[in-house]
Parts: C-alpha cells; sequence; structure tokens
C-alpha cells in the first residue's frame, strides 16, 4: 500500500512546473485579465443579489445561475441521501468558501470560530455567535442549545478545522462537532480546477443518528 505523508494534502505552489502550460497561461494572461474584471463586477452583483433577497429556492437559484458565471460550478450527487431532519453538517474542508458553496445547494448557518465580527462576518456569510464564547465547552454547548431549536437552520461545521487539497486524504476530526446534535449528515466536497473554471461537487453520505 502507498504510504502518502501529509504534504500531500497542501499544495505549495500555484503555477504547473510544465514550461508548455506556462507558456500557454501567458498568451492566455491577456483574455484572463479581462475575464478577471468582468467576474468582479458579477460578483459584486452576486454579493448584492445575496443581500437584498431572502433566503430561500429563488435566491439559491438565481445565485448559483450568477456563480457559474464566475466559473463555481456546483453539482449534487446523490440528492436523496440527504436528510433534510437533520440538524448538523459534517463537511471536509477545502476552501474558505466551502459554507458558501453549500448554501447554494440548501440553507444552512456557519458559525464564525475566529476572525472578525460585525459587518465581515456577516458579508462573508458567516454566523456571529456574539459575545461571552471562550471555551470549546462554552461554544459546544452554544451550537447545542442553537440546534434543538425547531425554527433555526442546520449547522454546517468542518471538524478538520483548516484546509487541504482534499485530493489525498484528510486532517484529523476534532471530536467536538460531533456533540453538537445527535443527528448528523455527512457531506464531501469535491474540488476540480480546469484550465478556467472551479467545479465543485456536492456528495451527501447516509445521515448517522448518534
Amino acid at each position: 500500500m502507498e504510504t502518502r505523508g501529509i504534504e500531500q494534502m497542501f499544495d505549495f505552489q500555484r503555477l504547473p512546473n510544465d514550461r508548455f502550460i506556462l507558456l500557454l497561461l501567458l498568451l492566455y494572461s491577456p483574455v484572463g485579465v479581462c475575464l478577471m474584471l468582468l467576474r468582479i463586477f458579477i460578483g459584486v452583483h452576486v454579493f448584492l443579489v445575496s443581500c437584498a433577497l431572502p433566503d430561500s429556492i429563488v435566491r439559491r437559484f438565481i445565485v448559483r445561475i450568477m456563480c457559474s458565471v464566475l466559473g463555481l460550478h456546483v453539482q449534487q450527487n446523490s440528492p436523496r441521501l440527504r436528510d433534510k431532519t437533520a440538524r448538523l453538517y459534517i463537511c471536509n474542508h477545502v476552501t474558505h468558501f466551502d459554507h458558501n458553496i453549500i448554501n447554494l445547494l440548501t440553507s444552512c448557518n456557519t458559525p464564525l470560530l475566529e476572525g472578525p465580527v460585525g459587518f465581515l462576518c456577516w458579508a462573508r456569510g458567516f454566523m456571529e455567535l456574539g459575545q461571552g464564547v471562550q471555551s470549546r465547552a462554552e461554544l459546544t454547548e452554544t451550537l447545542r442549545r442553537y440546534c434543538s431549536s425547531p425554527a433555526a437552520l442546520p449547522l454546517l461545521l468542518f471538524p478538520e478545522e483548516d484546509t487541504t487539497n482534499g485530493r489525498n486524504g484528510l486532517l484529523k476530526f476534532s471530536s467536538w462537532p460531533f456533540a453538537v446534535s445527535d443527528t448528523i449528515q455527512p457531506v464531501a466536497l469535491l474540488v476540480k480546477r480546469p484550465f478556467i473554471a472551479v467545479v465543485i461537487t456536492f456528495k451527501t453520505s447516509s445521515v448517522i443518528h448518534c
């Protein structure tokens, strides 16, 4: 059996080593710059639409179409395996936009565990926990009370607590997210990066009852 090191789980350089591909990338760069400016313009409109429309299947459909123009084409595999009664989604962590991508498919909240609060927290699509949550035990209890509310949206947590390339393995999961809810929906994210677009495949596994 081939042994995989932890260094294979991370990409330490963005550009390929192949000189021919680098030449093609250089020739493509003028088109890429124009496309980048266009996508920045469209991205601002995606943000405005997300803020203006209430959370619904209509908003998710519109934003999903607009994100496809941005190169974020989202596909969902095995939708029948998703349990709509699940209160907690557990997912691997590939990019810093994983929670935004999953929100295009289903309504859920991702708590902000670290980083700036206030407007930046809201603009990035995170749920602010407020002041007073200092220890991991308090965090677990706060999120458990949140999940116990019938009107609350499901939670989305990333037990890896850091991003990897998602191709060669997973970081060791933290155990505390599994104490938040008795019903857990495992989710797997697979990111493919062709020459231009980024394709993210959303997979669900059977629900786990603890």
